[in-house]
């Protein structure tokens, strides 16, 4: 698990929305437990941005060169869309999946 502190600051704003503790069904308690497990098993990365897959969102340059700098095998995504048709660079060794597709293909794999 790889993370920019502002990444992290991003997805807990996000998981705490009360939109998406009730899209998630899942209790305020829950995504707190949840973000400091990332915060305790993530690894501090710093990238250069030097990569630049131009894409559209500026965000999406970042988390995609954070991916590839770091050889993640995955990038876990609900921006598919954004991430792998609109890039004008492939990344024929990163797999770009939604949160879903990651955990259908781990509990096939682990499970």
């Amino acid at each position: 698990m790889l993370c920019l502190f502002r990444f992290f600051y991003e997805y807990r704003d996000v998981l705490t929305r009360d939109k998406s503790l009730k899209d998630l069904r899942l209790q305020l308690n829950d995504v707190k437990k949840f973000l400091r497990f990332i915060a305790y098993i993530g690894k501090p990365f710093k990238i250069y941005f030097l990569l630049r897959p131009n894409l559209q969102d500026e965000k999406d340059n970042k988390i995609a060169e954070l991916a590839v700098t770091s050889r993640s095998e995955f990038l876990i995504t609900s921006n598919i869309k954004d991430l792998v048709q609109k890039a004008e660079l492939r990344f024929e060794q990163l797999k770009i999946i939604t949160p879903g597709g990651f955990v259908k293909m781990w509990r096939d794999k682990y499970v």
